[in-house]
């Protein structure tokens, strides 16, 4: 029983932890960092040559702040458009809600957050303009934003992403059982016995 609820956690973990870093790191691989915003030279737009090879993309926003940010106001910190031949492929805002944090620096106060800003998935050979502009969130102390593009990547399914978190809370619930219910047992057997030789010695 045990043996089954621990491949239950570990499958749980695989499927929860390791299928979204495999997706990120694994899969596919890199068409190149556009750098979209510094605090020099502030928000422009940068031009990518795609070609249906490439499909599908996967957009990475990669966002590094100074300071005292803070990201659980759950407003949109930026917003991401991805256009080809004046048509929008690509429209997302970003909370950064569920962002993951890559890079931390004690010494000048710095982090980066990366966000998953979605698929590409209909590739057509030709030039991409990728742009990022500012959200309605104020107080942000960005200092640059990073586009980070992955071709052939395996997108997050997010309904995988949370049987894995479900097979671990029903595998830790029924290890916790299991440890419990036999601390019962060993507990009800020891009365057993106890009652057991005091019976004998009343004999």
């Amino acid at each position: 029983m045990r043996t089954f609820l621990f491949v239950l956690i570990f499958v749980g973990a695989a499927l929860g932890f390791g299928y979204p870093w495999a997706a990120a790191h694994l899969v596919g691989y890199s068409l190149g960092v556009l750098q979209v915003y510094n605090l020099a030279t502030g928000y422009h737009t940068i031009e990518k040559q795609l070609s249906p090879d490439d499909a599908p993309v996967q957009v990475l926003v990669d966002m590094r702040v100074v300071g005292g940010t803070s990201l659980a106001n759950g407003g949109n910190l930026l917003a991401i458009t991805v256009m080809r031949d004046g048509q929008t492929v690509l429209a997302k805002p970003l909370t950064f809600a569920d962002a993951t944090l890559t890079d931390k620096s004690a010494q000048t106060n710095e982090r980066v957050y990366r966000e998953d800003a979605g698929l590409i998935t209909d590739i057509k050979g030709g030039t991409y303009s990728f742009a990022i502009q500012p959200g309605d969130e104020k107080g942000i102390y960005i200092q640059a934003v990073n586009i980070v593009l992955r071709a052939r990547a395996l997108g997050t399914i997010e309904v995988l992403q949370m049987l894995g978190f479900l097979l671990m809370a029903a595998g830790l619930a029924g290890f916790i059982f299991a440890v419990r219910r036999d601390r019962r047992l060993e507990e009800w057997g020891e009365r057993s016995m106890m009652a057991g030789q005091d019976r004998d010695d009343g004999n």
